[in-house]
């Protein structure tokens, strides 16, 4: 009874560690038009700009070593 109970309290902690890892590692969405100087080098987020079709949202990338931000359409 209490190696079962061991067990799946490890995995519970184990499953909320890697959920955690996971949110960290999300790309935001935000709400203002990203902009030069609202990105940090290599950093993506997405924004809908309402030009993508349905089901698909617009994802900005700010470049590591040019400046400038590239735009695209990715499914939500």
């Amino acid at each position: 009874m209490k190696r079962s109970m061991i067990a799946c309290i490890s995995v519970a902690c184990a499953l909320s560690i890697a959920n955690v890892a996971t949110a960290a590692g999300e790309t935001p969405v935000v709400t203002a038009q990203p902009t030069m100087s609202s990105l940090k080098s290599g950093q993506s987020v997405f924004y809908n700009d309402k030009k993508c079709p349905a089901g698909q949202i617009a994802k900005y990338t700010k470049g590591q070593r040019r400046a400038q931000i590239t735009r695209k359409c990715v499914k939500q």
